[in-house]
């Protein structure tokens, strides 16, 4: 802030002016305060609206802007006139220009572009959902704050546009679309064609087409193809997108924050925008900051969520996150909590979709052990970590989350064809099912629902996500685990301090969800046993079998261990921590509760449950190193599937899953 000079108003309206905040090509903007402490920003407009007619188009757009609502914008808060000069009131932003912030850091990266990315889609996206076109969306437009980017100075270009005398250019060149300069109609697209050039200008120091000479930046912009620079991943193939020339060829901005949140893009704006407004707010926040209410202020209401915990050996089943969901999907978890604040009262949720088409028949997974060796190394990008494969295997990862940024999770799922990992979408939890056809996610936005709660199913057959309605709120759904088949999920149901109630059986093809009350089941994860049956881990260390009406069939002392009953070498079995040493895990039979037989583990080594007909899952840390490994049922390594630090593998998930 600068001081006043001598002929700078001292009080604009109801509130007093305290100094310059700066000069533009608009006029001057003050640091204000408003008669009840809170600090204001005021922009005193120029001689530009000098007119009756100006200046009634003027009120006409700050009301528009009055009705944008405060998600990721500096919400506009009061206008009028002073000594016949427009001005415009608007909530004060305590942070740097991006603009200021690339000239002085240089270019953005990973989870700060991202957060900034998916921010200025939610403030464009609330923009336009009150009628309203930015029309100067450009880097001295966004704002930094504590709790994520900012928009501002939306709704006054239109009325400056159309005082302008012919051919004067409204607008900053490098971030106008091609239809500023052509003399078309310019609407919504025209900021999505900016978002983009911003975007690629945080990511690289520069704007798509350059800057410089404005005849030939207009020629670039008209005619040739933009340089994306280092811009990578699903945000630069959404820009590019976003630079379409023509601008029937750009998304909206609801269709773009959809792509960048990782959900499915419906061909329509989605029905309740304000649930989306209030997800894109909530990922755009960076570490430090807590989120934000729906109605722009700070909350300090909200729910802790947690993202994962890791279960020791010593833990056992108790944990409430268990790193097995049996042998057919098998979850590695060696990540520590994460805890999600998100706002309580959100609007209610779509309806169901229909169920899934029948015409394609599903995959049938690919049966058989894990090879004894491995002959290829596949790398996660970034992370120091090697997957250790070989073709042969019938199971690999198909899908991982990626904590690493310490704030929330990216998820990648894996091409059948390729091998290759994808961009899945933020604070997903993707488990690609047995045989590949369908990925189930669990999205960390149930928690903000206040009616019920739906997972989300991608049939990849068809290329068509649906969402199939679950339990009713404040009931919520963990741990997902495929049936060896590909076709059912079991999934504990848990109250809202995570204590489970029981388990739901979601029937994927025919889009059904049934779900069962268990009275004694409060500190424990539901799994699959054979047939059609449930295990899990009741009150007074005893494991349950249960049918799927939640009928009990067996029961035995013990602590469950991960994974279910699986069909081994050594008979059907589950595994249980073994009296006297929590390390070992038994194996008792599932119908007689016979032991089996016993796997002894190494110090740093903790059992995840059986990957395959043979083999045991295990994880072993020593100091920084960390192996995934394979063992025989005695406990024996076999084979390493997996090696990275520790440091990193800890903040990363992976799933296994036959192919």
């Amino acid at each position: 802030m600068r001081p006043l000079l001598a002929h700078d108003p001292v009080q604009v309206g109801e509130h007093r002016v305290v100094g310059r905040l700066g000069v533009g090509g608009q006029g001057v903007v003050y640091l204000g305060e408003s008669p009840g402490g809170g600090r204001v920003a005021i922009k005193m407009l120029g001689a530009e609206l000098d007119d009756a007619e100006a200046r009634s188009r003027f009120r006409q757009e700050v009301g528009y802007a009055r009705r944008v609502k405060a998600f990721c914008t500096a919400q506009v808060l009061a206008s009028g006139e002073l000594d016949g000069m427009p001005y415009v009131v608007s909530e004060y932003v305590d942070g740097p220009s991006l603009a200021s912030v690339i000239m002085d850091r240089g270019p953005l990266r990973g989870a700060e572009l991202r957060r900034l990315a998916i921010g200025t889609l939610t403030a464009l996206a609330a923009i336009h959902q009150a009628g309203v076109v930015h029309r100067d969306f450009k880097p001295g437009n966004v704002l930094l704050s504590r709790d994520g980017p900012r928009v501002i100075d939306f709704g006054i270009s239109r009325a400056l546009e159309e005082t302008e005398a012919g051919g004067e250019l409204v607008g900053t060149p490098p971030y106008m679309a091609p239809e500023q300069f052509a003399d078309r109609p310019v609407g919504r697209a025209a900021d999505l064609f900016a978002w983009a050039s911003t975007m690629v200008a945080a990511a690289n120091g520069r704007p798509p087409f350059g800057t410089g000479d404005v005849a030939a930046l207009i020629t670039r912009i008209l005619h040739q193809e933009p340089d994306l620079g280092e811009l990578d991943g699903d945000l630069r193939e959404l820009a590019a997108r976003c630079l379409a020339k023509d601008p029937a060829a750009r998304p909206t901005a609801a269709q773009a924050l959809l792509t960048l949140l990782g959900h499915p893009v419906p061909e329509r704006t989605p029905r309740h925008p304000g649930e989306l407004l209030a997800e894109g707010q909530e990922s755009a926040a960076p570490p430090s900051g807590a989120p934000r209410s729906a109605g722009g202020s700070r909350s300090d209401e909200g729910r802790e969520a947690e993202a994962g915990e890791q279960v020791s050996a010593a833990s056992g089943w108790r944990g409430r996150w268990p790193v097995v969901a049996g042998a057919v999907v098998t979850a590695l978890v060696v990540v520590a909590a994460v805890l999600l604040l998100f706002p309580r009262s959100q609007p209610e949720p779509r309806p169901p979709a229909a169920t899934a088409p029948a015409s394609v028949p599903l995959p049938t997974p690919r049966p058989g052990d894990m090879a004894r060796t491995s002959t290829t190394e596949v790398k996660i990008p970034g992370t120091g970590i090697t997957l250790h494969e070989n073709p042969a295997d019938p199971l690999w990862v198909s899908s991982y989350r990626d904590e690493r940024d310490g704030v929330g999770y990216t998820t990648y799922t894996r091409d059948p064809a390729t091998g290759a990992f994808g961009f899945f979408g933020a604070w997903e939890e993707p488990i690609v099912a047995p045989g590949g056809r369908y990925v189930a996610s669990l999205s960390v936005t149930r928690f903000r629902r206040s009616g019920f709660e739906f997972i989300r199913i991608r049939d990849r057959a068809t290329g068509q996500d649906r969402e199939l309605r679950t339990v009713d709120k404040p009931a919520t759904l963990f741990e997902p685990v495929w049936s060896a088949d590909g076709r059912r999920l079991l999934a504990t149901v848990t109250d809202d301090k995570a204590k489970a109630q029981g388990f739901a059986v979601i029937d994927v093809v025919a889009g059904e969800v049934r779900t069962v009350e268990v009275a004694d089941a409060a500190e424990t994860r539901f799994a699959w046993g054979s047939g059609d049956s449930v295990l899990y881990q009741a009150t007074g260390e005893v494991i349950r079998a249960l049918d799927l009406q939640g009928r009990k069939l067996r029961e035995f002392p013990g602590k469950l261990s991960p994974g279910g009953a699986v069909r081994t070498p050594i008979g059907t079995v589950f595994g249980t921590e073994c009296p006297g040493n929590a390390r070992d895990v038994c194996f008792l039979d599932e119908m007689s509760g016979a032991e089996k037989g016993e796997a002894r583990l190494g110090k740093g080594a903790a059992f995840r449950g059986w990957l395959d007909e043979r083999h045991l899952l295990v994880t072993i840390r020593s100091g920084d190193d960390f192996r995934v490994v394979i063992a025989d049922e005695t406990g024996r390594t076999v084979r390493t599937l997996a090696t990275g630090p520790a440091s990193v593998v800890d903040k990363v998930r992976f799933w296994y899953t036959r192919k």
